[in-house]
């Protein structure tokens, strides 16, 4: 008889451990798809905000650079070398960026997209 309680025993405690891990497991699952889900949300909404930023950025800048080709223009009295030499000035811009893009563009948006995945705040 005390053998069969004693199975009995260490069979209800043996499904209560079970029980105990099957719930800890899903906890830390549904925990992790939770901090997965943040951290996804934060990003796009990191994204979106660059992204609404970068277009009136640009915008402003397509009008300024209208507004200093034109100006350039009309000191120069020739309107399209106004637009050629504001063009150089963007492809001179553009040559520097992309000779400091390892340093100064694709380390600190790898750093930043690490930072929001594997650091807590």
């Amino acid at each position: 008889m005390q053998l069969i309680e004693s199975a009995t025993e260490i069979k209800e405690r043996a499904t209560d451990w079970f029980d105990s891990v099957t719930e800890y497991a899903e906890a830390r699952w549904n925990l992790g798809v939770l901090e997965l889900s943040e951290k996804a949300a934060k990003s796009v909404s990191n994204f979106a905000s660059a992204l609404i930023i970068g277009i009136i950025g640009g915008l402003m800048m397509f009008f300024m650079s209208l507004g200093l080709a034109w100006y350039i223009g009309q000191k120069l009295d020739n309107m399209p070398l106004g637009f050629v030499i504001v063009g150089f000035i963007y492809g001179l811009i553009g040559v520097v960026l992309y000779t400091i893009r390892e340093r100064f563009i694709k380390l600190p948006i790898i750093n930043t997209f690490i930072k929001n995945f594997y650091y807590e705040k």
